[in-house]
């Protein structure tokens, strides 16, 4: 049996680490696996960003335009898409997440993922992304929900995610949670802990970073000795140019000595930061998911989220481990006790970040191919 799966996002995030672990997954499941990528991207880079071996994957890249502007992706999305469409049939299995495809691709074998909330009736531009906002309502003016009744496996991150779904346009997909490799988590996992708060994440307003800086500044002027470190990514000038919004915050709350920022980190830069830190904060409210949320309490960093979305529901169980928060005193509060009781909050976390194993995710994979 032969899988293709269509690698359409560029940078380090979930969305990418997704890819390379259903990559590896289909492998061990005994599946021969391509991958079709609308942007450059190597075995080597992937295993030293995501810490995902991808020996025995064929990669083919689509010829893009030389450029990075907005008008510019989309032309090259068009382009990947023709590529796509004509080598598809040559394979059992077709691994999806980008609903503009729908109208092109007709295969009885798709593997659709749904990452976002399907909460309009009808696909929507993202305003939390106003520089990619032409494109992206050109995109979605020519996408359609159909793939989703078409897909032989339709999946999605989480509960809350597919409980919005099935509100929303009456289909209820199959909930797979994304693995995190908890072996490799658990060679940073320091004893040595430092009094920090991290933030971890694309940076850009919508991820909400802000919140970090906010909590340590409460925390310093209540006499508390904490740091931040806010860790990310940033391709364009959009993200650079929060950096330096986020460096003004800092110096106007008077902590900018103590916020460390680390730009463009390698997996294992990341995860060190992770592993001798106490607290992980999450800044964005209804996140579908928040695979970085598992990956922090893996390392033993006990987590902070909004009380909304898949952090809250699916991954800390409602405060059951980790805290939730509806404003910003409800997370220095929270960042406050896990400073004080650390050990008692670690030990739960990084239990729990095990039920979220690239193993489980694996086994449950195979089972659901083999049973449908």
């Amino acid at each position: 049996m032969r899988a293709l799966i269509y690698w359409s996002i560029s940078g380090v995030g979930g969305a990418q680490r997704l890819y390379a672990a259903f990559a590896r997954a289909l492998m061990e499941c005994g599946i021969n696996v391509d991958i079709l990528a609308s942007y450059g991207i190597s075995l080597s880079k992937v295993k030293r960003d995501h810490g995902i071996d991808l020996s025995g994957v064929n990669v083919a890249v689509v010829k893009r335009l030389p450029c990075s502007n907005a008008p510019c992706g989309l032309v090259n999305s068009t382009v990947g898409v023709g590529k796509l469409t004509s080598i598809a049939g040559d394979y059992d299995l077709l691994y999806l997440d980008d609903l503009y495809l729908s109208r092109y691709i007709r295969h009885s074998g798709i593997i659709f993922y749904v990452h976002g909330y399907i909460d309009r009736t009808r696909p929507v531009a993202p305003l939390s992304k106003p520089h990619r906002m032409i494109p992206m309502a050109v995109q979605a003016m020519l996408s359609s929900y159909d793939v989703f009744r078409r897909a032989r496996y339709l999946f999605t991150n989480s509960h809350v995610n597919a409980y919005i779904m099935h509100r929303t346009i009456g289909i209820k997909p199959s909930v797979l949670h994304p693995p995190v490799d908890i072996e490799l988590a658990g060679r940073y996992r320091s004893r040595v802990r430092e009094d920090a708060v991290v933030s971890f994440g694309r940076l850009g307003s919508a991820k909400g970073h802000d919140l970090a800086i906010r909590v340590v500044g409460e925390l310093r002027r209540s006499g508390v000795d904490a740091e931040a470190y806010i860790m990310g990514s940033a391709d364009d000038s959009t993200a650079r140019l929060y950096v330096a919004n986020l460096l003004k915050l800092a110096e106007r709350l008077g902590v900018a000595k103590h916020v460390k920022f680390i730009v463009n980190p390698s997996l294992a830069k990341a995860y060190s930061v992770l592993g001798r830190s106490k607290v992980f904060i999450h800044g964005k409210p209804h996140e579908p998911f928040g695979i970085v949320v598992v990956e922090a309490m893996a390392m033993g960093a006990v987590p902070i989220v909004p009380r909304s979305g898949g952090p809250w529901y699916d991954i800390v169980e409602a405060g059951k481990y980790g805290f939730g928060y509806d404003t910003v005193n409800e997370a220095v509060d929270a960042a406050r006790r896990i400073l004080i009781n650390y050990e008692e909050y670690s030990r739960l976390v990084v239990e729990r970040a095990g039920e979220f194993s690239y193993t489980r995710f694996r086994d449950e994979l195979c089972r659901r191919l083999t049973t449908n």
